[in-house]
């Protein structure tokens, strides 16, 4: 139970991110049939910087050719009033471009949302943070850093991706890569990368699978706790892979040219290595109550990499690739 409870704790610390409050009740909104655009233009200079703040509604950024931001957005309502009441406001400079979306502060029950579509200059380093909704970004070489409360988050060809971050969600990372570490995570949904290079991944999921398939990296920090952990790659020399689920099998698929440190725990699930270890440790100890817990420590080949698997009741395997 300490397990657990540590668990929940650290993933939903780890999700914590600075985000304006919402200053309208959007509860029952029903079909918004009320719609409005909103478009504009403004130039960023290299090495600039966007940032987007959105409370409710889709947004999908896409990195281009030029110097220039491009912002279509399409206002939801049901009344007319609705739409008044919502304001998008632009805030350029030469070096930033700043979109807010922005309810008014004395009235509440506003049924509105706001979709976006934004083109930026590909070198921009960017930052979005919304409340509700999905949010997609494509083709972006510069820093980025995506977080939402609620909605799924898909990430595709980030050159510096730093961090991925959904509560109710899925987060799906494809083709990226960062010369730091990226952190992705979700409450209660999955969090997937494929083909992705970094120095480290810092990932979490409360109630979903991790699965990190293609990747390459020196660390691995995951937790789940009622999830899978699958992990597929190369080890590095010197790397360090730590995997920790609750109730969720924990798979490592890899090929053979590194060798590495087993440390492998599980209560009542089974520990399986498709590898020959020399076996420092291993076997079962018996417990005052309930299933006996397995432990091995062992080491296959040099030794470099070093691996450390825990499950409280799933099974642990290491598959030769």
């Amino acid at each position: 139970m300490k397990t657990l409870r540590f668990l929940i704790a650290s993933v939903v610390l780890g999700l914590v991110f600075t985000m304006p409050a919402p200053s309208a009740a959007n509860d029952g909104w029903g079909d918004q049939a009320l719609t409005e655009k909103f478009a504009k233009t403004v130039p960023l200079g290299k090495g600039g910087s966007f940032d987007l703040g959105n409370i409710s509604g889709n947004i999908v950024i896409t990195g281009g050719a030029g110097d220039q931001v491009v912002i279509d957005a399409t206002k939801r309502g049901k009344t007319a009033e609705d739409l008044k009441a919502v304001q998008v406001e632009v805030t350029a400079t030469a070096t930033r471009v700043e979109v807010k979306v922005r309810y008014p502060q004395e009235k509440r029950n506003i049924n509105a949302s706001v979709d976006f579509i934004v083109t930026v200059p590909r070198g921009a380093i960017v930052n979005v943070n919304s409340v509700s909704g999905d949010i997609k970004v494509t083709t972006v070489d510069g820093a980025l850093r995506v977080n939402t409360v609620s909605g799924d988050v898909t990430v595709n060809s980030a050159a510096q991706l730093e961090a991925a971050k959904t509560v109710s969600g899925d987060v799906v990372v494809d083709s990226a890569g960062s010369t730091g570490d990226i952190t992705a995570a979700s409450v209660s949904g999955s969090v997937t990368l494929k083909g992705v290079k970094a120095r480290g991944f810092d990932l979490n999921s409360v109630s979903g699978d991790v699965t990190l398939t293609d990747v390459t990296c020196d660390r691995v920090k995951a937790n789940s706790v009622s999830g899978d952990m699958n992990f597929a790659g190369p080890l590095a020399r010197g790397g360090r892979y730590t995997f920790q689920s609750h109730s969720g099998d924990v798979t490592l698929t890899t090929a053979a040219t590194t060798g590495f440190e087993l440390t492998a725990n599980s209560f009542s699930g089974d520990i399986r290595s498709d590898y020959e270890l020399t076996v420092k440790f291993g076997g079962e100890s018996a417990g005052a109550r309930g299933p006996k817990r397995q432990n091995v420590r062992g080491t296959y080949g040099d030794g470099s990499a070093v691996l450390e698997l825990n499950s409280f009741s799933g099974d642990i395997r290491i598959i030769k690739q």
